[in-house]
This record gives structure tokens, C-alpha cells and sequence, in this order.
């Protein structure tokens, strides 16, 4: 289990420019979850100043690594895995909000494919799933997605992603930008951050703060720079109906 310090970038470029960053703490969890990586103030399912609960991330289901595996098999049934990474901000004191999080999904130590898991303020949430390109160095990666989901009222469902990503063991780049069906680029976001080991339950403590700062400060932004886009008389979007498929 690791901590990332992160920084992530936002940037829109058309119609009307805007940007801003900030800090953020993201944490590294691998499953099978070996005990050995507890802290006293860290739970895994259950309730501490700092938690994950796998049902978060997999679509109401108690084991993560079981439901990735599933689907995956749904999707490519020759494609096995054996391990996952999950990169996502914990809950703090129980409470959390995560536009994005990553599931990298492994066969020993071969990458298999990527689950972005994307959630919006209205409570929804869908599952991008992205087998890897075997031309490409398996911690490195560069594709396309189609946009199946409404994630801001300042940007239409339609269009695409391109997203590049560099995973390694001490540190984690990922890149999203944002393409209209004109193929325009409106939006830059990127997410990059060193992992660092946690050395001990102390440690996690003297971080208790600076996340639950973080994590409001997160929702208190994503409010200020909706309500600039307004003044920027950016096109409002009504939300659609959410797509029924949430796993594509």
C-alpha cells in the first residue's frame, strides 16, 4: 500500500478558456491485500480515519478482484487475471468523492487491461474498460474511449477520450483529454504523482488532515469552476438519461 501525492491538472481550451490545480491524495492498494501492508489507521471494508471498501469499486460487489476478473472474462474470454492495482482517493472518516479511479488488472506480472471508474456529482458512476495494446510497453499505454457517460453540465455526453498513462512502481501519470464529435480537443486533464511507501501508522496519521482538507477542497472546486463557466456563458448541458449499460 502506498501513498500518492498527486497534482492534477485541468485545462479547457474551447469555447472559453479556463484552468486550475491542485493537490490531491491518492492511495495505492493492491489485492490479494497482503496484511502485513495494515495500518492501524487504515481499513480495508471497514470503517477507520482512512478506508477502501471494495464495493466502491466493484459495481456493488464485496471482492474486487473477483468482480474485475469476472467481467474481463465477460468481455475477452481467453484474458485471465490474478492481481489488480487500485489507485483512488480513500475515504476520510467515511466520506469520499473520486471522479476517477484506476484499476490496473494483472496476470502475474503481465498488464492485462485498465477499469476507469467515473463518477459525477448526481451520484452515478460507469466503468471504462481497456484491454492492453501489446505493441506498446505494458506499464505505458495510449487509446481511445468513446464518452458514454455525463460527467459535467459544461460538456455534451458525445465525443471521445485519448488517454495515455504511465504506471511504475513509484509513480503514476495519467492523461485525459477530452475530443468533441468534431474531433475538437476542449479539454486537458492529467493526474501525476510519486508513489511513496507507507512507513507506519503515525505516518498515515500526520496525513489525516492534509486529505480530509484535500477531499472538501475537491467538491468546493469543481462548484467554483462550474459557477465560472456560467459566468463565461458556457453552453449548459441538461443531464441525459444515464445510458443502461454503465460497463463498456
Amino acid at each position: 500500500m502506498k501513498l500518492i501525492k498527486a497534482l492534477v491538472f485541468h485545462k479547457r481550451i474551447w469555447p472559453k478558456a479556463n484552468s486550475f490545480r491542485y493537490s490531491c491524495n491518492y492511495i495505492s492498494i493492491k489485492f490479494p491485500f497482503e496484511e502485513k501492508e495494515k495500518s492501524r489507521f487504515f481499513g480495508l471494508n471497514k470503517f477507520n480515519i482512512f478506508s477502501v471498501y471494495e464495493k466502491d469499486y466493484a459495481n456493488g460487489h464485496s471482492n474486487l478482484l473477483n468482480w474485475c476478473a469476472e467481467v474481463i472474462n465477460d468481455k475477452k474470454q481467453d484474458c485471465k487475471i490474478n492481481n489488480i492495482e487500485l489507485i483512488t482517493m480513500p475515504r476520510v472518516l467515511g466520506y469520499a468523492f473520486n471522479p476517477v479511479s484506476f484499476i490496473f488488472c494483472n496476470k502475474d506480472e503481465k498488464h492485462i487491461c485498465t477499469i476507469l471508474k467515473v463518477n459525477n456529482t448526481f451520484s452515478e458512476d460507469h466503468y471504462y474498460i481497456k484491454f492492453v495494446n501489446h505493441e506498446l510497453r505494458k506499464s505505458e499505454q495510449n487509446y481511445y474511449i468513446e464518452k458514454l457517460f455525463h460527467v459535467s453540465p459544461f460538456l455534451p455526453r458525445e465525443g471521445y477520450y485519448k488517454i495515455r498513462f504511465d504506471n511504475q512502481d513509484d509513480f503514476i501519470r495519467f492523461d485525459i483529454d477530452y475530443f468533441d464529435n468534431n474531433e475538437k480537443n476542449i479539454l486537458v486533464t492529467s493526474i501525476n504523482g510519486e508513489k511513496l511507501k507507507i512507513k507506519n501508522s503515525l505516518w498515515v496519521l500526520n496525513n489525516f488532515f492534509s486529505s480530509s482538507f484535500l477531499i472538501f477542497r475537491v467538491i468546493l472546486l469543481i462548484h467554483f469552476q462550474a459557477t465560472k463557466l456560467f459566468f463565461k456563458k458556457v453552453r449548459f448541458y441538461k443531464k441525459p438519461k444515464q445510458n443502461i449499460n454503465r460497463i463498456t
